[in-house]
């Protein structure tokens, strides 16, 4: 199986230093992992970061889209950002929301606490990832239903007196 993280555009290097310790690794590998891809964008990725022996774990900085890499895997642990949320959720993949508390305002403590609540996801911060993975049970979390865009429209039309047609 394939696990695949994202720590986004900004620097996450305490995601990125838990992700790669002995404890996560061996967790991950006890849950039936085989393969690690980490999206570190700007975060420090140690050099001995490489393929060990029972998870490979391959990095890289950026790409133009990570769809592909959150299609393919099993399981996807992202920082609190809302666009990355949201396109996990969207495919329909399990997720460990991990919180950057060191970002000004902790906007993302909001969002994990929001999206946990209405069991989507299960949040924690860096020095949880471990003790959050070993609790995950992905048959719990309920599965994101995206609004109707078109129901704001027609409210709109309703407000304003006009017929709204599809």
């Amino acid at each position: 199986m394939r696990c695949f993280i994202t720590v986004g555009t900004t620097k996450f290097d305490e995601l990125v230093e838990a992700a790669t310790s002995d404890p996560f690794l061996n967790v991950l590998y006890g849950k039936g992992y085989r393969h690690l891809l980490i999206q570190a964008g700007t975060s420090f990725v140690h050099e001995s970061v490489k393929d060990n022996s029972k998870v490979g774990v391959k990095w890289y900085r950026y790409k133009p889209n990570i769809r592909g890499d959150i299609e393919s895997a099993h399981l996807v642990i992202s920082h609190a950002g809302a666009g990355s949320c949201l396109e996990i959720m969207h495919a329909k993949k399990p997720c460990i929301v991990v919180i950057n508390d060191t970002l000004m305002g902790n906007h993302q403590t909001e969002l994990a606490y929001k999206l946990a609540s209405l069991g989507h996801v299960k949040h924690t911060v860096p020095s949880g990832l471990v003790t959050a993975l070993e609790e995950l049970d992905t048959e719990e979390l309920l599965p994101y239903v995206p609004g109707d865009p078109s129901l704001l429209s027609k409210h709109i039309h309703d407000l304003m007196g006009l017929t709204y047609t599809t």
